[in-house]
């Protein structure tokens, strides 16, 4: 009997206590800096971006944390900018003020997959965005109601 490969992978994590995506990790605010890169190998299958994983990230990021994703899938950036965009504890920090959107990665490093969609001349999606201060509550400040 053959599994799927995405079948493993989440055996796998569900071993090592990651089958909640991050929620084995603790230690809130505790993080600089998350990367997603390129999640497509089984993007037609399911969808690992979501309200569930947002809320992991938000909460083991730093003040001022960032989370960088890419894609080369466009119709897949374009939905991690709205679901990210929407979510309270994240806001844009690309090149324009006001947008997630980056033209090159600031990192100086390339994953493999990078590399072969700017060999194949793919579009690649760039996204940062940055962890709200949390309220003095530990909640993320409404960005409408708290600026200012």
């Amino acid at each position: 009997m053959s599994r799927s490969r995405a079948a493993i992978v989440d055996g796998r994590l569900r071993k090592g206590g990651l089958g909640g995506r991050v929620r084995a990790l603790n230690a809130n605010a505790s993080i600089a800096r998350f990367f997603l890169h390129f999640l497509a190998p089984w993007w037609k299958k399911r969808l690992v971006m979501g309200p569930a994983l947002l809320d992991s990230l938000a909460r083991l990021l730093v003040d001022g944390g960032e989370l960088f994703v890419q894609t080369d899938v466009e119709e897949r950036g374009a939905l991690y900018a709205e679901q990210i965009g929407a979510h309270p504890a994240f806001e844009p920090a690309g090149d324009a003020p006001g947008s997630p959107h980056l033209a090159e990665n600031p990192y100086g490093a390339r994953s493999p997959r990078e590399h072969h969609a700017i060999a194949d001349g793919l579009p690649v999606s760039r996204l940062r965005y940055r962890r709200r201060p949390r309220a003095a509550g530990g909640a993320p400040l409404d960005p409408g109601r708290d600026a200012g």
